[in-house]
């Protein structure tokens, strides 16, 4: 398994448990996170604290879980976020529109 989910509160935190999250593991990835999504969770916070690399692959899960969780009137949070997916969310301008938590334990 790729992923690891905490109930807290309402929010449901999904901690991605792989160092690259790319697209040799983007498909399980999407797939847990969808299946949150369809059990009615629309607050979501994705945890990479063990992620060192993204590729676009994994750029894309994020992308279609704001998208769907924004139709849905829910929000997506990231936190743990190390230095190359954080870089990669500058270049790509994403950290402007993504809520990004510097401190996972600061969750609620």
């Amino acid at each position: 398994m790729h992923t690891s989910i905490a109930n807290i509160g309402s929010t449901k935190k999904i901690r991605i448990d792989v160092e690259k999250f790319d697209v040799g593991n983007m498909k399980d990835i999407k797939q847990a996170i969808e299946r949150e999504i369809n059990n009615r969770a629309n607050n979501i916070v994705l945890d990479f604290s063990h992620v060192k690399f993204i590729d676009s692959s994994g750029l894309s899960v994020i992308i279609a879980t704001f998208k769907k969780l924004k139709s849905m009137r829910g929000t997506l949070r990231l936190c743990g976020l190390q230095s190359q997916p954080l870089s990669l969310l500058k270049i790509t301008q994403l950290h402007k529109i993504l809520s990004i938590i510097d401190n996972c334990s600061k969750i609620r």
